[in-house]
């Protein structure tokens, strides 16, 4: 793999299953007795080929079920390909794919912090020093040692943003996480996120709002049911996926 590059996908693809569901109980001991249950595949990804440099800022657009957050999630190893490969070059990735993920309903946001630095393989020697900033930034002081059960989904995401912008990650992907904050949080992430940007992280970014896509990606990917349709300007990948929506909710 070049060693200026990010991500790197050679045939990448991914499938599920899912099984055909028994009518009635008769049906399910039946199938179970006869050893037979009708399986279907089908594939999210397809053979899919690409590469991102190392400090670009990447959008990836197209309607729902095209592969989006299939994608980012083998990104972030919470999948694996079904064939093909993909190489990821980074020693810090953070993903905000969830909301919720890798914290726990039942531990205060203090110990949620910290699990959540450990939980992304952070060293925790480094969290004491930020600590107080990742606090403050989210704006939960008042809520430290409140259990997140009590959190608003827009706490959750702004404890999640900060823990990832201060853990000085080299590719920072984020999907659909930031539109659940207020306006006011949402200009503080997307400050942070040009911050970032300037400082020559990667950056995968996924939105339906196609004006922050615009606002903060310099190249646009386009999926289509599990397929590259586009790849390039962000302009000109959101202008013609604009013209086609009619088409696709055909």
């Amino acid at each position: 793999m070049n060693n200026n590059l990010s991500i790197e996908c050679v045939g990448l693809s991914k499938k599920f299953r899912w099984y055909e569901r028994s009518q009635s109980l008769k049906e399910s001991f039946t199938r179970i007795l006869q050893k037979s249950k009708e399986k279907y595949e089908w594939y999210v990804i397809k053979d899919l080929n690409l590469q991102i440099q190392k400090g670009e800022s990447v959008g990836i657009i197209g309607k729902n079920g095209s592969g989006k957050t299939t994608l980012l999630k083998i990104f972030s190893d919470i999948y694996s390909p079904s064939e093909g490969k993909v190489n990821i070059n980074c020693s810090r990735r953070l993903a905000l794919i969830e909301l919720g993920v890798g914290f726990y309903e039942d531990l205060t946001g203090r110990e949620n912090v910290t699990l959540n630095w450990v939980f992304n393989g952070l060293p925790k020697a480094e969290l004491a020093g930020k600590f107080k900033k990742i606090v403050k930034f989210a704006g939960i002081e008042k809520f430290l040692d409140t259990p997140l059960k009590y959190y608003s989904s827009g706490m959750k995401a702004r404890l999640g943003f900060s823990i990832a912008i201060n853990a000085d990650p080299d590719l920072l992907i984020i999907d659909e996480i930031l539109a659940v904050g207020d306006a006011e949080f949402q200009q503080k992430c997307y400050r942070e996120i040009d911050r970032l940007c300037r400082n020559n992280i990667t950056l995968i970014f996924v939105s339906h709002n196609e004006a922050d896509v615009a606002k903060v990606c310099k190249r646009v990917i386009w999926l289509d049911d599990g397929n590259i349709r586009y790849d390039g300007n962000a302009h000109e990948a959101l202008k013609l996926y604009k013209t086609t929506i009619p088409e696709i909710g055909s």
